[in-house]
């Protein structure tokens, strides 16, 4: 095979330059490079991470029972495994499986409950009493396998349950509260006692800022608190009321700063 001249090969070169230059664009400065990521959860993703920790328990024989007031119950198809509890709010109850019914034949067929009856009650195969009479050595044994399949998927459950929950505090309920303090006077809602003085709604804001735990959700609902006070009610320039909230803050990385504006609006042109 020839090989080809040098001339052709600069010729390619210069060809092929601006197609890679196109498929491997230069960043430029006008760019925007990415500074924060938030993360949402929602209900889909609850409702997923809920229906893992659902096919680990098909996975091991469970069917649900029954559904009521948030709460689902899974019996196993094993007579004398644990029988499970599980909580919307992400936790689960294994319990010793009680006796129950279920009679022979195929399950979605309801006729099959009339051997349970007499005259064609056929107890042994009606009754099942596995749960028991189980030792509790094997009972604990069983539990443990429940616990060891469904542990990481019960734990990213309850990540997105937390999640979900501390985004409608931090975004809904928190500036809900401090409409209704700063604007109402009513920290405890319409049936509470009623602050009429605006030294009164700042304290109460400035307690609730400082009486928050030192989490990272305590620090986010800081922050909505802090910035709050920053913008609507301009922070006070009575040192005393940042001094006493600083004071009562167990957590010293988040203090407030004082600052020379009035928190019931601008000083009077003297």
């Amino acid at each position: 095979m020839r090989s080809s001249s040098p001339a052709a090969s600069l010729l390619l070169l210069l060809l092929a330059g601006p197609a890679r230059a196109q498929e491997n664009p230069a960043p430029t400065e006008k760019d925007p490079a990415p500074t924060e990521e938030m993360i949402i959860i929602g209900d889909s993703v609850v409702a997923r991470r809920r229906q893992d920790v659902i096919n680990n328990l098909r996975s091991l024989g469970y069917r649900e029972h029954r559904r009521r007031d948030g709460r689902s119950i899974f019996r196993p198809n094993t007579p004398w495994k644990p029988s499970v509890l599980m909580d919307d709010d992400a936790w689960m109850v294994l319990r010793r499986t009680p006796v129950r019914i279920d009679p022979p034949g195929k399950k979605d067929n309801k006729l099959r409950y009339l051997w349970c009856l007499p005259p064609f009650t056929i107890s042994a195969a009606c009754i099942r009493i596995g749960g028991q009479v189980i030792s509790k050595r094997k009972l604990a044994h069983a539990k443990e396998e429940v616990v060891r399949a469904t542990r990481y998927e019960l734990r990213m459950w309850r990540e997105a349950v937390i999640a979900r929950a501390m985004e409608k505090r931090v975004n809904t309920e928190v500036p809900d509260l401090l409409a209704d303090i700063w604007e109402r006077g009513q920290p405890d809602g319409p049936d509470g006692p009623l602050l009429l003085d605006m030294a009164e709604r700042r304290a109460a804001i400035l307690l609730l800022w400082s009486s928050r735990s030192c989490t990272p959700e305590g620090a986010e609902v800081r922050e909505v608190l802090a910035d709050f006070m920053r913008f609507e009610v301009q922070t006070s320039n009575e040192p005393a009321e940042i001094t006493v909230a600083n004071a009562a803050n167990r957590c010293r990385d988040s203090l407030l700063d004082p600052a020379p504006e009035h928190l019931d609006g601008p000083p009077s042109p003297d």
